[in-house]
């Protein structure tokens, strides 16, 4: 996929994050959200610092090469040792806030930079990001499934079912198919919004699904 169609992926999904959370009360930024660490507030900071990334990484020495990819990126995250850290870095983004909305103010003041500057770069360049090193293009995508996967949350904070952008479910579904190393069985009729909830732990396999993957169903949840 063209850099160019990344970066429209990616805008959507920002666009529409800050749609809603500019439309927030602060009673909305205290609820709790399914990623257990975290309250609204605090998953928008997440989302602040995944996005920011991008004029960190951009502003840093380019590395001689890449040594990793957007699924490659993912299996390089261990839940156990490295969430316990992400969630207090974004506790901590959320705290230089006053009140939610001075965050989601900051947020769509922040996001159109980033995407900007990464236009501006060839695709090929490469990014240094926790560990692994990958070309721009390819850790565009894992800021996709990011920003796509916890609009999801967001929107399941808020009482709704979140759904993402054409594009972007496109992408997310690619990068998870990867991580599974093939396709679901197609017996499982899975729409690609419960592959995402699947696949991202956000709901977990029952007995039924567990028997139609058979030795695919241990690889559950395919990260984090």
């Amino acid at each position: 996929m063209m850099s160019a169609d990344l970066l429209a992926a990616l805008g959507e999904e920002c666009q529409l994050v800050s749609q809603t959370a500019l439309a927030l009360t602060e009673e909305d930024f205290a609820k709790p959200t399914r990623c257990e660490a975290w309250n609204v507030k605090e998953l928008i900071g997440h989302l602040y610092r995944a996005i920011d990334r991008l004029n960190v990484a951009l502003a840093e020495p380019e590395p001689p090469e890449a040594d990793s990819e957007s699924v490659a990126y993912w299996r390089s995250y261990d839940a156990a040792t490295d969430a316990p850290a992400i969630a207090d870095r974004a506790k901590d983004t959320g705290t230089r806030y006053p009140t939610g909305h001075d965050l989601a103010v900051a947020w769509g003041e922040m996001w159109p930079r980033a995407l900007d500057a990464a236009g501006r770069t060839d695709p090929g360049r490469v990014l240094v990001t926790f560990g692994p090193k990958l070309r721009l293009d390819e850790f565009l995508k894992t800021r996709i499934l990011e920003v796509t996967v916890h609009r999801m949350d967001l929107e399941d904070a808020l009482g709704r079912r979140g759904l993402g952008t054409d594009r972007a479910v496109s992408i997310v579904d690619d990068i998870l198919v990867g991580l599974l190393g093939e396709d679901p069985p197609r017996e499982l009729e899975w729409d690609v919004l419960e592959f995402i909830e699947v696949g991202t732990g956000r709901r977990a396999l029952t007995k039924e699904e567990g028997k139609l993957l058979g030795r695919l169903a241990g690889r559950f949840p395919l990260m984090g």
